[in-house]
């Protein structure tokens, strides 16, 4: 956990060394960013799901390099880089949180985006997808002044709803 706090300080940081004169933080995704959102809240006898079983150590270490092997829980899991702060992030909701395989009008991380396959793009590198009835995003961070790893993002969102 104070991994994870430290990479989204130094993403908060990072994000302010932009132009403008009022920085502003990227929102974290995973467990912690997500606490009481309604979107997140359990809808049934889910059985468990290891998030971080969804993506293979190498499709983590080709985006991240080497990381920490994947912390998860409460429906998420974090790949971490220490040493660069470059981060995967996935969160799987629980079933009944996308009825109909579609995402909920407002989003846990504000303004959105319309992406490919029913994605779309939020602030903080965050994408969300539904697979099935379940509410989801993931957050790929190797950059926070660009949108560069949005590609990458979309890929593993494909992988992920192949897999869940």
């Amino acid at each position: 956990m104070r991994r994870w706090l430290a990479a989204v300080t130094a993403l908060a940081v990072l994000s302010g060394c932009g132009s403008s004169s009022e920085p502003e933080a990227a929102p974290p995704a995973g467990p912690a960013a997500t606490e009481g959102a309604p979107a997140r809240e359990p809808a049934g006898d889910d059985p468990p799901l290891d998030v971080c079983q969804l993506l293979r150590a190498e499709e983590v270490t080709e985006i991240i390099g080497a990381n920490d092997g994947g912390r998860g829980g409460d429906g998420g899991c974090t790949w971490e880089n220490p040493e660069t702060y470059h981060s995967v992030t996935v969160t799987i909701g629980r079933t009944g949180t996308a009825p109909g395989g579609q995402l909920p009008a407002e989003s846990n991380f504000g303004e959105t985006e319309p992406g490919p396959d029913g994605i779309r793009f939020a602030q903080g590198n965050v994408v969300e997808f539904a697979v099935d009835d379940r509410f989801c995003d993931i957050q790929v961070v190797t950059s926070v002044t660009t949108e560069i790893d949005r590609p990458t993002a979309v890929r593993l969102v494909g992988l992920i709803r192949d897999r869940v």
